[in-house]
C-alpha cells in the first residue's frame, strides 16, 4: 500500500514535471517585449533601436504587472492603441501552471487525468489585459477574466452615506463618494448598461438615505428609465420634455442660489461644514438633448460649478459625447467619469480624455470608471422586479398629497394660500 502511493506521487511528480516542461508558456515579459517590436512600438535612431525598457514585474494573486520606460518619439496612446494586439499574443494557446495552480491537484492514482484536467481548465482562460501612465506604462495581465454579470443587492449598500456602488474590478468594490466628487458623468452606447446603472444608483441612494435624499429626473428618450421612481417621495421632479427640462432646471438654479447664500451667510463654505444633511440629484438622461437649448446648458453649467457647495448633484449621462454635449466647463467641474463602450477614440478622449472606451469588449456593464485614478470595471445588474419591489414602500398618490396640503394650508390660522412648487 505505502509503495502503492509512494510510486504514484513519484511517478506523479515525473509526469508533472514533463508535462510544464512540454506546455509551458514562458515569460510573459518576453512575448510583450516581442509583440511591442513586431506591431511596430520600437523607435529607429539612427542605427540604434529605443525599446519599451522594463523596470519592474510584480506578481499578485491576480496576476502580473509590468512597468515600462517607454522610449522617446512614443507616447501612452501608442501603445494603448496596440492593446488588443498585446491581448491576442498574450492568449494564444498555451498554459502556465503557477504554484497555486497546483494545489489542489490531488497526487493519486489519478493524477494525470487531474494534471489533463487542469490544463483543459487553463487553456480556456482567457487573460484580460489594463493599461495606465504615471511617468511609467503600466501593464496588468490578468490571468482571468472579469466576471461579466454581477448581480446588485442591499449587502454592497452603504447604508447612512453618498456612497454609492459603481462597479467592481477583480479585486475590491468600487464607490463613488458623492461627497467628495459631487457629480458624475456617465457616457456610452445604448445597449451597455448607462440607464442600469443609474437605476443603482438611484436605489442605493434612496434606500441609504430616504430622509435626506431628493431627485429631479430628466429622461429625455421618454420616461422609460426613470418612470418607476416618478411616484416616490423623494422624487421632487419629472420630466420628459425639454420645456419640462427647462422649467425644472430654473427651480433647481433659484433654490441653489437661496440655499448657497444661507450657508455662506452663517460662514460655512459647503453644506458638508454646514452639517446639513439633505443633498438633491439631479439626474439627466441623454444630456445631448440639451444642446440646441442655450438657456439649458448656460444653467446646467451654473448648477455644476455652484452646486456643489449647496448640496446639488448632477448626474450627466449620454450616448453621444460629442465636444457639444459635453462642454469643457462641464467637464472640468465634473472629473469624476463612468464610460461604456464607444465607437471612436476620439468619443472616449471627450468622456476620459484619453483613449480606451473604443477598444472595451462589448460586454453590458463593462466599463471605465475615472476618479483620481482609472479602472476597468464590471458594474451591476438590478433587475426591475427587484427595484419595484424595493421601491414600493416609498411611493406615494402625489396627487392627493397635493390636495390634502394644499386644503391644510388653505384651512390654517393665517388662511394664506401657498402655491404648491417643486421645491415646497
Amino acid at each position: 500500500m505505502i509503495f502503492e502511493v509512494v510510486s504514484t506521487t513519484i511517478f506523479g511528480a515525473i509526469s508533472l514535471k514533463a508535462f510544464l516542461s512540454k506546455n509551458a508558456e514562458g515569460n510573459d515579459s518576453k512575448k510583450i517585449n516581442k509583440i511591442f517590436a513586431l506591431s511596430g512600438l520600437n523607435v529607429k535612431d539612427g542605427k540604434q533601436t529605443l525599446t519599451a525598457q522594463q523596470l519592474k514585474k510584480k506578481n499578485y494573486e491576480w496576476g502580473t504587472e509590468y512597468c515600462y520606460r517607454i522610449p522617446l518619439g512614443r507616447s501612452f496612446e501608442d501603445y494603448l492603441e496596440k492593446k488588443s494586439t498585446l491581448e491576442a499574443g498574450l492568449n494564444t494557446r498555451s498554459i502556465k501552471l503557477q504554484f497555486k495552480s497546483l494545489k489542489s491537484l490531488k497526487l493519486d492514482r489519478n493524477i494525470i487525468a487531474n494534471i489533463k484536467g487542469l490544463r483543459t481548465k487553463k487553456l480556456t482562460d482567457y487573460k484580460e489585459i489594463e493599461m495606465s501612465y504615471d511617468g511609467l506604462l503600466k501593464i496588468k495581465v490578468y490571468s482571468e477574466p472579469l466576471s461579466k454579470k454581477i448581480l446588485w443587492n442591499k449587502e454592497f449598500l452603504k447604508v447612512d452615506t453618498w456612497k454609492v456602488l459603481i462597479g467592481f474590478n477583480r479585486t475590491v468594490c468600487i464607490y463613488h463618494d458623492f461627497d467628495k466628487r459631487k457629480h458624475l458623468i456617465i457616457a456610452g452606447a445604448t445597449g451597455y448598461g448607462k440607464s442600469v446603472i443609474m437605476k443603482c444608483i438611484i436605489i442605493s441612494l434612496i434606500l441609504s438615505k430616504p430622509d435626506d435624499v431628493t431627485f429631479s429626473l430628466i429622461d429625455l428618450k421618454g420616461g422609460s428609465a426613470f418612470a418607476r421612481f416618478k411616484n416616490a417621495k423623494q422624487v421632487i421632479n419629472f420630466g420628459i420634455e425639454n420645456d419640462e427640462a427647462l422649467e425644472i432646471l430654473k427651480d433647481i438654479q433659484k433654490q441653489m442660489k437661496e440655499d448657497y447664500k444661507k450657508i455662506v451667510d452663517n460662514g460655512f463654505e459647503d453644506v458638508v461644514e454646514a452639517g446639513i444633511s439633505k443633498r438633491h440629484f439631479i439626474v439627466i438622461d441623454e444630456a445631448a438633448d440639451l444642446v440646441d437649448s442655450k438657456e439649458c446648458m448656460e444653467i446646467l453649467t451654473d448648477i455644476v460649478r455652484k452646486g456643489r457647495g449647496a448640496g446639488y448633484y448632477v448626474i450627466y449621462a449620454t450616448q453621444y459625447p460629442s465636444a457639444e454635449a459635453i462642454s469643457m466647463q462641464i467637464k472640468r467641474n465634473i472629473p469624476a467619469r463612468l464610460c461604456f463602450v464607444l465607437d471612436s477614440s476620439t468619443a472616449s478622449k471627450t468622456v476620459l480624455d484619453q483613449g480606451g472606451a473604443e477598444k472595451l469588449p462589448e460586454i453590458e456593464g463593462r466599463g471605465i470608471y475615472k476618479n483620481v485614478s482609472q479602472s476597468i470595471i464590471q458594474t451591476p445588474l438590478i433587475k426591475n422586479d427587484d427595484i419595484d419591489s424595493l421601491i414600493k414602500p416609498y411611493i406615494v398618490d402625489k396627487k392627493e398629497a397635493l390636495n390634502s396640503e394644499t386644503v391644510k394650508r388653505q384651512t390654517g390660522k393665517d388662511t394664506v394660500i401657498f402655491e404648491k412648487t417643486r421645491f415646497s
